[in-house]
């Protein structure tokens, strides 16, 4: 990092800024949040709705997640310097389906003491007790679809377990995946109807996504001379991120960049051609390949 007397530091805080996490509203991600919202406000009962989010990888689940989360347990802080409530507890899910895993990662995230060679009916007593003492409203696990390096036994003992924490604690489940997670969950009947779907879909040229890049251009801080109403342009960025939200995130990062660092400020289908860029499927395929 240069010094603030460095002639570098304002193009250095510049890029610093273009890569900022941030939050850009659009329909579909509003549309998921409503749903959360109206899940975590409803009434108790012994069995709470739940629902499972599921979409293409990349494509903008768990930023929606984080985002409603963030919204909900707010910044309060007890004395000691922890949040005193945690109302959404969000978790990943372990890399095999072991609920001793799942409930290790509770612990985990609320920074409790648990020994990890306990037995799983000890750590679940655990689980029961400090959840409530927490103000836990809702539960998230993202990358549910983990669940389906395991056999189909296992698989179903873990899904069936998440279920009767639901209706132990009384509180709404999130599951967070792929589409191979929903095809998992529908053939069960009781987690098919019990985890409602929500698709987050890639998305389609038109009047929205020229919005929401509008609106990431905008936030890192380029002219609005950029014309997101060129249909050239908005369908260039379609093609070249395929649709997907993450990867249109990271396309304009790259194009926000260039076009800082090379003095253009602007936005446009010639700079964004410039870009070394390769496609999500084709970074996949090489992937798979062993290329890269």
């Amino acid at each position: 990092m240069p010094p603030p007397d460095d002639p570098s530091w304002e193009l250095h805080e510049r890029l610093r800024s273009i890569r900022k996490v941030r939050w850009i509203d659009y329909p579909v991600a509003t549309a998921a949040v409503e749903r959360l919202t109206k899940l975590i406000d409803g009434t108790q009962t012994h069995r709470p709705p739940c629902c499972l989010i599921y979409s293409d990888t990349n494509n903008g689940k768990t930023t929606v997640c984080l985002k409603f989360a963030r919204d909900i347990n707010g910044t309060a802080e007890s004395d000691a310097g922890e949040r005193a409530e945690v109302p959404v507890l969000m978790v990943q899910a372990p890399a095999h389906p072991d609920i001793g895993g799942l409930y290790d990662a509770f612990l985990r995230r609320l920074n409790a003491p648990y020994l990890a060679t306990a037995r799983t009916d000890r750590k679940y007593d655990q689980v029961l007790r400090l959840l409530p003492q927490v103000g836990v409203r809702m539960i998230v696990i993202d990358e549910i679809h983990h669940v389906l390096a395991g056999k189909v036994d296992q698989r179903s003992i873990f899904l069936n377990s998440v279920k009767a924490l639901s209706n132990e604690l009384r509180i709404p489940i999130v599951a967070v995946g792929t589409q191979d997670a929903l095809r998992t969950f529908q053939t069960d009947q009781q987690l098919g109807n019990r985890f409602e779907p929500f698709h987050i879909p890639r998305w389609t040229v038109g009047k929205d996504y020229a919005l929401f890049l509008a609106r990431l251009c905008d936030a890192m801080g380029l002219q609005k001379e950029s014309n997101f109403h060129s249909r050239q342009l908005v369908s260039r960025f379609h093609t070249m991120s395929e649709g997907l939200t993450g990867e249109t995130w990271k396309l304009m990062t790259a194009a926000a960049e260039a076009a800082v660092t090379g003095g253009r400020e602007i936005i446009d289908t010639a700079l964004i051609e410039e870009l070394t860029w390769i496609a999500p499927s084709e970074r996949r395929r090489s992937n798979r390949s062993g290329l890269i």
